[in-house]
């Protein structure tokens, strides 16, 4: 297997073990851990997108998912430290924080250990990376009820017209020949549609 081939499968394999083991050792089905990681990957993706350029988004999701399943697989992880979904939502962060202190730290000519890293993040720092987080969390909902679920293609081409577009309300009625009140009403439904996704990131 050649070496891309190996960096196109190796994230999915991974992904997959862990499904197997946060089933494991929750009793949840493996079906709702398929959808929990199927929406956290994008979210990760796209903060690696907001943070910057340098960062391949499929290489960090998995070196997360890695860290993951060998945290879980040496029994780092225990129910009595409180829900997974939220030892995998916190594992995240400090990852992500570290990852952004450890560029901060190359960009200034000095070499930091991961580790110590983690323990230096000021606060305007990581009040910064929770705001990207939840960004990219929102944006993935959004993009989840837009490409996940029945809404129509028509609503879909509204709402990112409207929105994503920033195209002024007159010109997406006059061209999708809907009321103005309609767009208010698709807007509304994909956000509450989103919201309902972006609770599944809190559970």
């Amino acid at each position: 297997m050649s070496e891309s081939s190996q960096m196109n499968v190796f994230p999915v394999t991974s992904q997959t073990l862990l499904q197997k083991l946060a089933a494991q050792i929750t009793g949840e089905r493996e079906s709702a851990w398929v959808r929990f990681f199927g929406l956290y990957e994008p979210a990760i993706k796209r903060f690696v997108t907001y943070h910057d350029s340098d960062h391949d988004p499929e290489d960090v999701a998995q070196e997360i998912f890695l860290k993951l399943v060998n945290v879980v697989k040496s029994g780092g992880y225990s129910p009595t430290k409180g829900r997974f979904r939220a030892f995998l939502a916190t594992m995240i962060r400090r990852h992500l924080v570290s990852l952004y202190r450890k560029d901060q730290a190359r960009g200034a000519g000095m070499f930091v250990d991961i580790d110590e890293v983690e323990l230096t993040v000021p606060p305007d720092i990581a009040e910064q990376i929770d705001a990207k987080w939840r960004m990219a969390r929102h944006q993935s909902a959004i993009e989840h009820v837009l490409t996940k679920t029945a809404i129509s293609a028509q609503s879909r081409a509204i709402y990112r017209a409207y929105v994503e577009d920033e195209m002024p309300l007159e010109e997406v009625s006059a061209r999708f020949g809907v009321t103005k009140a309609a767009i208010y009403k698709i807007k509304s439904r994909v956000e509450q549609m989103a919201a309902i996704v972006e609770e599944e990131f809190e559970d």
